[in-house]
């Protein structure tokens, strides 16, 4: 398997960083859930509701760092031609959700950190190194940064669920493959 893209696959380092985001974001999803649900010092599976944060906070600053390798990787090397079996709308449809996952990968950690930043809370790098705080404590601002991390979480949803949709729906109905072409191990 080639590290770069061919005219009909993707390439070890563009699988890599998808499933690399992909795994991310999920994680992100699931821990915030739990995070926002427990109250106080209960426990979820052994960790404080304060450690979650903290985890949340770091993977998420982690994530950010592998979108912008990802973006940058995306931006400077070829893409595979179009799969064979996608209509013209389906084109649109991806070239559009594609640019508002990019749009949302990159809101998404920074709206966090804004209102992290604003809000006081700083970040404690996976419990090892406090980073360094850039932002003055401001209401206004760690508001802005929260609403925008839940709106972007929304928009997450939807942009995946028409991303996820149209993938099965051409593995299911389709049947023409177009899953083996970003799936790991595959030839």
């Amino acid at each position: 398997m080639s590290l770069t893209n061919s005219a009909t696959r993707y390439g070890t380092v563009t699988k890599t960083l998808h499933w690399l985001v992909a795994l991310g974001f999920v994680y992100q999803y699931v821990v915030g859930t739990v995070m926002t649900a427990i109250e106080g010092n209960e426990f979820a599976l052994g960790f404080s509701q304060a450690t979650l944060y903290n985890w949340h906070k770091s993977i998420g600053l982690v994530v950010l760092g592998i979108v912008i390798i990802r973006y940058t990787w995306r931006k400077t090397t070829r893409l595979p031609d179009w799969a064979a079996g996608l209509a013209e709308w389906e084109k649109k449809l991806i070239h559009w959700y594609e640019k508002m996952l990019y749009w949302a990968m990159f809101v998404m950690p920074l709206s966090g950190y804004l209102f992290v930043e604003s809000g006081g809370y700083g970040v404690q790098f996976f419990g090892v190194t406090r980073l360094p705080t850039f932002l003055p404590k401001n209401e206004t601002l760690a508001w802005l940064g929260h609403t925008l991390h839940i709106i972007t979480g929304y928009a997450i949803v939807v942009f995946l669920t028409l991303h996820i949709g149209l993938v099965i729906k051409h593995q299911i109905w389709d049947k023409d493959g177009i899953l083996r072409r970003m799936l790991p191990f595959t030839k």
